[in-house]
């Protein structure tokens, strides 16, 4: 009797799921609603804004785009050469689901100047529509340390690591780990900057315990060269998207003493979306951090706040980078005054 029971309790589910089939959802079959990924990308200085400038704000030609499109199932990989201003670019037959997008695009000379990623997510057969911002490709740090002299002291140097300042509003820092290379510590895994200048150091093994620390190293990061990457897309994706390269470095900088105060000047920037300058100084430990924001109407800065206990072995520093609307700084020009002012 319990057999015959389990029998029918199971004839039952069966004619159930037949009789209700209809109201069930269908499956998504892999292969259906595939879409397609339209990319245009678009410079935030227009060529009308850029006809009067001078030749130090030209912008980078652009001559070949690499396009990557990744899921966790499938990657998609699409070479854009010639590239031409401003055209649409299109990647058929994509999967729905999510997507990271990656632009990368290069120069006539083969060099890796800009850079913009995002991750975009569609359903079957939607459309989405995103902005891709396209910025100022980071650049490659190698980073060697020496330690010979370490080891000759009866140190055992294993490992260390490389510090950065990424912000100098901030005494928050990026580190990377060294390793152990023969008579010398080296960068454990490739380091991806973005481009502008930025303070350092090496402390080993860390900046909380070291046995050993370096001075603050200035870096200047331009954008490289790398291996092309590749983008991802989403079922029906239509993405704009816009160049933003980085603003020039003030040329002509100057500092000198006036009325025994220091005074900076520099040659205006010529970019149509410039935001500002940024003014850097040294601290008592030598270090550049941010000591000011002036409008880009201001060439010229006099410090006014300068005190004998601020300058680090009988020197100061300063530093002037200009910055745009989009918060891309450009490279800094840096001087040192040597002479100790009185108080």
């Amino acid at each position: 009797m319990p057999n015959l029971k389990n029998r029918a309790a199971a004839l039952l589910v069966i004619a159930g799921l037949f009789f209700f089939g209809g109201c069930l959802p269908k499956p998504y079959l892999p292969g259906q609603d595939l879409g397609r990924l339209c990319l245009q990308i678009r410079r935030a200085e227009t060529p009308a804004e850029e006809g009067h400038l001078s030749t130090q704000s030209q912008p980078v030609e652009i001559e070949r785009l690499v396009i990557r499109l990744t899921n966790n199932k499938a990657q998609i990989q699409k070479a854009v050469h010639p590239y031409r201003e401003g055209e649409m670019i299109t990647i058929e037959s994509l999967y729905p689901g999510t997507w990271k997008v990656q632009v990368f695009a290069y120069d006539n000379e083969n060099k890796w100047q800009f850079y913009g990623e995002e991750e975009l997510a569609v359903p079957p057969g939607a459309t989405v529509e995103a902005t891709l911002v396209i910025g100022t490709a980071p650049g490659w740090v190698n980073v060697a340390l020496d330690i010979t002299a370490l080891a000759a002291l009866g140190l055992n140097v294993e490992k260390g690591r490389f510090y950065v300042h990424e912000d100098p509003a901030s005494d928050q820092t990026t580190d990377f780990d060294l390793v152990l290379s023969g008579n010398k510590l080296v960068n454990k895994d490739a380091i991806l900057i973005k481009a502008g200048t930025y303070e350092s150091f090496i402390a080993v093994p860390n900046k909380s315990n070291p046995v050993y620390k370096s001075h603050y190293h200035l870096l200047n990061i331009e954008a490289g060269e790398t291996v092309e990457i590749v983008i991802t897309a989403d079922a029906s994706l239509c993405v704009t998207g816009r160049i933003d390269a980085n603003p020039p470095t003030p040329k002509n900088f100057q500092v000198n003493l006036i009325d025994n105060q220091p005074e900076l000047c520099w040659d205006p920037v010529a970019v149509a979306d410039l935001a500002g300058y940024n003014i850097y100084r040294t601290n008592s430990s030598g270090r550049f951090v941010l000591h000011r924001q002036v409008s880009p109407a201001v060439n010229s800065y006099r410090d006014q706040e300068l005190k004998a206990k601020d300058f680090f072995n009988n020197r100061i520093g300063y530093a002037v980078s200009s910055f745009d609307a989009g918060g891309n700084n450009s490279i800094w020009a840096c001087r040192y005054l040597y002479l100790p002012l009185t108080e």
